[in-house]
């Protein structure tokens, strides 16, 4: 592990970002007034310029500063190049692009405080472990997880090629320490817990805080409740290392809470088909960023693979193929997988529009268009707002949902409904008539948009009530922009807008999540995730109420990204935006982050994540270390395939010269001819 200085300069000046921000402004406008909103029109420019950095030209000019003063190597810009200094005569700055040098047994997200120690080190063989709770069925199996990864030894390598490169200020900032040394250290051998509380199911108010410390023979945590227990194993096990084979630990001292109740990510089952292995995948990369919710998008235009019991036409014709679905018993092993490391699961099935598969199982959902008064042929709107069978089945529907999934949120979608459709169909217009104080709307069928919305959630919300916690909503931006009548409860979720946006959502009351600048599927070359860190829902000069605001989420939607890419694309990207949601306001320094990102991405790699790739040109060591095993187990599979055949072939063999002596003694006794002769034809044949 070497010792480096980053420099980053930002290179977008104050009237670009006004010439961006007035075009975004613009385009805006135009999409409100024709009734729609198109993510492929408005977040590709929006969502990677979303970041707020305070002091722009000071901190352009400090670092500049520093250049000169400061001639050797250094690591130079967001794209993490190594720059060499260059004399007059080159016109041309030399740039190697080469992600950081990782450090060596720092945590991600980083702690709210955190004090440790390089010159303390402590040895761990084994932990014996001692809790205040005895029945606690999620810390027992977080122990027994947790152990497994404290005790897989990959050992640190401190070797790079970087070393070898003359006349340079690279140096090392720990030195491998001899195995006299290690045997020597003072040894940990006590896990101790002190826990308050142990409750079931994870919520928007449970308590993540926790206190991690090592010293006096233990290792010791204290939580108010479960959930901090499970981010501090997470915590422990990331400080956790091997040299020579032995785990090693530095002195700490952690004080450590979320900035924010709610971490998210979003995943889309609907466009393309996310297995159950992919999601058990996310789950647990989202246990080692601690993020702790998982918004499932479950069903869209294009397939709804959710097998409802109450409704199996749903599914049985609107998921792209049989067997891509997920039954009641698969959401509930996906649950509990998410229950036990503290994650929450919110179901979204978008209404009333993305709605067209639904229509595949049950037509009469939808709203048939019509090119005056004829129908246009499997030309189908949002949800038929105008029948009360569509209220009596999506009351039937989301009963069954409340059953199966146990958040007290549920998610309703209502972005991007194209209300175009409605103003065709006649049974619709008749139902303009009968809305009252639409004068409150920008146009009837934005007052239909709020009857159908109102009157659903107040369907929803009947059920419910046998409910021990009910049921809140979430919704997306268009349901606050569009001035339509929902529960002041109700949480928004803003995904193209920027922080003005939040501000307002906020002083109106409402809750928000935020997510403009988290649309990781939307693919940039390059090193993009200091973007994504420095975006904040909160940033500097915020003026709506702080505490309105829950966090927010980065989503992975998937009309471009398939289950086997998911991870990748999304990890370790969604990990900037997870120490956004969970470290201190004012941790932005991308220097000091690049070195721990790094780690992470290669600590992620070695727990069995196919995670991508976070800074450019680099390794881990453990590549090296522990080459794939594939073309092993092929040849070792061929070996037994042929040693199997061989097997065969020779009891085969075997039988056949049995059954020809045995055929020629019985010929010998029946008929008195010579054996010898009878065996002589028998082999010439």
């Amino acid at each position: 592990m070497f010792l480096f200085s980053c420099y980053i300069t930002i290179t977008t000046q104050d009237n670009l970002q006004k010439r961006l921000q007035g075009e975004l402004d613009k385009e805006y406008k135009q999409q409100k007034h024709k009734g729609v909103i198109r993510v492929d029109k408005l977040v590709k420019k929006q969502v990677l310029h979303n970041v707020w950095i305070q002091n722009k030209r000071k901190t352009i000019l400090e670092r500049h500063a520093n250049v000169h003063e400061k001639p050797n190597i250094r690591w130079f810009e967001q794209n993490m190049n190594l720059d060499f200094p260059t004399s007059n005569h080159l016109h041309h700055p030399f740039h190697i692009r080469r992600a950081p040098i990782p450090t060596i047994g720092m945590p991600w997200p980083r702690p709210q405080t955190f004090e440790t120690s390089d010159t303390k080190l402590y040895k761990i063989r084994k932990l014996s472990v001692k809790a205040n709770f005895s029945n606690c069925h999620i810390l027992q199996k977080a122990v027994q997880r947790y152990m497994n990864i404290f005790f897989t030894c990959s050992n640190v390598q401190f070797t790079n090629n970087l070393l070898h490169l003359k006349n340079s200020n690279f140096g090392f900032s720990m030195q491998k320490p001899s195995y006299e040394y290690l045997t020597s250290l003072e040894e940990l051998t006590k896990l101790t817990f002190d826990v308050e509380r142990c409750s079931d199911y994870p919520t928007l108010s449970s308590d993540e805080s926790y206190t991690l410390r090592t010293s006096n023979g233990e290792i010791r945590i204290e939580a108010k409740d479960v959930w901090g227990t499970l981010r501090a194993l997470e915590t422990l096990s990331q400080l956790i290392i091997c040299i020579n084979n032995t785990f090693i630990i530095r002195k700490t001292r952690i004080v450590d809470f979320p900035r924010f109740p709610h971490r998210g990510v979003l995943i889309d089952s609907a466009r393309h088909f996310m297995s159950k292995t992919t999601i058990f995948q996310m789950l647990s990369a989202m246990e080692m960023n601690k993020m702790n919710v998982l918004h499932w998008h479950l069903s869209d235009d294009q397939s709804f693979p959710y097998r409802s019991r109450t409704f199996p036409d749903l599914s049985g014709k609107g998921a792209y193929h049989p067997s891509l679905t997920y039954t009641q018993e698969d959401v509930k092993e996906i649950i509990e997988f998410a229950r036990i490391r503290g994650i929450r699961i919110i179901p979204e099935f978008d209404t009333p529009g993305h709605s067209f598969s639904w229509g595949f199982g049950h037509p009469e959902l939808l709203t048939q268009c019509y090119n005056g008064e004829r129908p246009i042929p499997g030309d189908f709107g949002p949800m038929n707002p105008a029948r009360n069978s569509t209220y009596t089945f999506l009351s039937a529907f989301f009963k069954e949902v409340l059953e199966v999934f146990k958040d007290q949120y549920v998610h309703l979608g209502n972005d991007e409904v194209p209300l175009a459709c409605w103003n065709t169909n006649r049974e619709v217009r008749k139902l303009f008539t009968r809305i009252k104080n639409t004068s409150m709307f920008k146009d009837k069928g934005t007052a239909t948009w709020s009857f159908f919305t109102e009157r659903l959630i107040k369907d929803v919300q009947k059920i419910a009530m046998e409910r021990e916690n009910g049921v809140k909503f979430i919704l997306w931006q268009e349901a606050y922009q569009s001035n339509l009548n929902i529960p002041r409860d109700t949480i928004v979720q803003v995904w193209l807008g920027d922080q003005r946006l939040v501000e307002e959502v906020a002083r109106q009351g409402y809750h928000v999540l935020y997510s403009s600048c988290w649309y990781i599927n939307m693919i940039q070359y390059g090193v993009v995730w200091p973007k994504y860190y420095l975006c904040d829902p909160i940033g500097e000069g915020f003026r709506g109420k702080e505490d309105l605001v829950l966090g927010g989420e980065a989503c992975l939607w998937s009309e471009y990204v398939t289950s086997e890419t998911a991870i990748g694309l999304l990890w370790p990207k969604a990990s900037a935006v997870a120490e956004r949601l969970w470290s201190d306001k004012s941790l932005r320094d991308i220097d000091e982050a690049a070195r721990r990102l790094e780690e992470h991405r290669c600590r992620m790699l070695r727990r069995g994540l196919t995670v991508g790739d976070i800074s450019g040109p680099g390794f881990c060591a453990f590549e090296s270390e522990k080459p794939s095993n594939l073309s092993e187990h092929i040849f070792q599979s061929q070996v037994v395939y042929s040693a199997k055949n061989q097997g065969i072939f020779k009891a085969s063999a075997a039988l056949v010269v049995v059954g020809m002596v045995l055929v020629t003694l019985l010929t010998c006794t029946a008929t008195r001819i010579g054996c010898f002769k009878i065996l002589k034809r028998l082999v010439s044949r």
